[in-house]
């Protein structure tokens, strides 16, 4: 019988392990943390969340991908966590893995990847890595890194050596050892559900370019922000990236090229390529539709045993190739060999485009043009270069659960562009409101002034086409 560590390193080095009682122990206090979040009301503090950050968003403005943040005082209050948290159950070798972090934070992080990220590892593609730095007390430690060409997890810690502090993650910088930029996607996995001086958590990045080979050693500056005070200067460790270990492993291609029309508008699935890591579907929109099409309700692979392979849950979901085309990230059955695949979904988002615009009268603080009386203004401030907003939007039944980023950028009359900084997203005491509240920043140069109106864009709305997605796919 092997221990807890025996175990997690049989894991990450490729072997099985067997099931053991500790699966059930953890799957159980899982369901019971699952009830406890499920009981908890939002708390009342909520509507003050646009005055709180104020401050702190005057000086924090990101790069790369922009991260949608939950306030401490809301994780309990968001149902969409506890269902990502409590719909998947553990492997075996798995649960023996978290069962040895302290707590049941980082669970999230961790079990979001599983399907692709977790047969990558039993397959060769973890890497011990061990990278580690200090300053000030506080110690940053890329532990572990799993991945290939096309996605990585970079399994991290951040630890005080006194007891009693507050330590997390606000952001890093990913460079090669000489300082060059890398072009990169990021997110940021925060499973803590409490503060800790001592957090285990996870960092996916996913390079932009494929002409760009990520190089053989990243350097990752970390912005470590301690009792919510930003450190004087980020940490940065220097991670070896052992590409031999899927240099071989080539991408499969399945040419699909099926044109299909759903409640009038077209689209085209192009490809479905599959890497050890995850699998990318290329849609393209047709630029006649009248509609913009936001995404896919449930956009998932289905072989012939009924294995599904969606999007893991945390994390980049999506990226655009031009105006019209856009890849979906999904699992990978790349260690399968099915007989038989098909490309489903269960609901096609989209709005008409004569109302993707919203209009926001700044002075009484109203909308001027809306898609429709669902979504309204409930707050609306500014304070030098930072705006803030909240609103509500009512939805149905069916995506009371799902909480969307509407708004990525706004803009104003007088040409000044502000830029995503910070959201929250929680339910209302009503079963069919959700409340949003966002921050800004505005970006330089700055034309100063007061701004009539200010004005976005949608990147999602809950409005569907009439029909859904079922292609299949040609295995040769």
């Amino acid at each position: 019988m092997m221990n807890r560590r025996e175990e997690t390193d049989a894991f990450f080095s490729g072997e099985e392990s067997e099931s053991r009682p500790g699966e059930d122990r953890i799957e159980q206090q899982l369901t019971e943390k699952k009830v406890q979040y499920e009981k908890t009301q939002a708390p009342p503090e909520a509507d003050a969340f646009i005055l709180a950050g104020m401050t702190q968003a005057k000086g924090q403005l990101r790069k790369h991908q922009r991260i949608w943040r939950i306030r401490w005082s809301l994780i309990a209050a968001c149902s969409l966590v506890a269902g990502l948290l409590f719909t998947i159950r553990l492997s075996p070798a798995f649960a023996a893995y978290v069962s040895d972090i302290p707590g049941m934070e980082p669970i999230v992080n961790l079990v979001q990847a599983k399907k692709g990220l977790e047969r990558a590892a039993k397959h060769g593609l973890a890497q011990e890595i061990g990278a580690f730095a200090e300053a000030d007390n506080v110690s940053f430690t890329i532990d572990r890194v799993i991945g290939d060409q096309r996605r990585m997890l970079l399994l991290y810690t951040i630890r005080h050596r006194e007891p009693g502090h507050v330590v997390r993650l606000e952001g890093i910088d990913i460079t090669d050892d000489k300082g060059n930029q890398i072009p990169l996607s990021y997110s940021l996995s925060s499973g803590s559900f409490k503060p800790v001086s001592h957090a285990q958590e996870a960092i996916e990045i996913y390079p932009t370019d494929e002409s760009l080979p990520l190089p053989d050693h990243l350097v990752v500056k970390a912005t470590i922000y301690v009792d919510a005070l930003p450190m004087d200067t980020p940490i940065s460790v220097t991670v070896p990236i052992d590409k031999s270990r899927y240099a071989d492993l080539k991408e499969k291609i399945y040419p699909v090229n099926q044109t299909i029309t759903v409640d009038g508008q077209k689209l085209t699935v192009s490809q479905v390529a599959v890497y050890p890591t995850q699998a990318e579907v290329t849609v393209r929109f047709a630029p006649e539709n009248t509609k913009h099409i936001f995404g896919f309700d449930n956009l998932r692979l289905v072989d012939e045993k009924g294995q599904t392979f969606a999007f893991w849950g945390n994390g980049i979901p999506s990226h655009k190739n031009g105006e019209y085309e856009v890849i979906y990230h999904l699992e990978s059955n790349y260690f399968d060999t099915p007989q038989q695949l098909y490309l489903k979904a269960s609901g096609i988002q989209a709005l008409d485009k004569d109302k993707l615009v919203v209009v926001i009268d700044a002075k009484n603080k109203v909308l001027l043009k809306a898609p429709d009386d669902r979504l309204s203004l409930e707050a609306l401030r500014q304070n030098d270069d930072v705006v803030g907003m909240d609103y509500h939007l009512r939805v149905d039944e069916q995506d009371f659960h799902e909480y969307g980023s509407h708004i990525s950028e706004l803009t104003d009359d007088l040409g000044n562009r502000y830029e995503f900084v910070q959201g929250t997203s929680t339910p209302s005491e009503t079963e069919t409101i959700q409340r949003y509240g966002v921050l800004f920043k505005r970006t330089e140069p700055a034309r100063k002034g007061t701004p009539s109106t200010y004005k976005f864009t949608l990147n999602y709305y809950p409005t569907r086409l009439k029909g859904d997605l079922s292609i299949p796919i040609e295995i040769k």
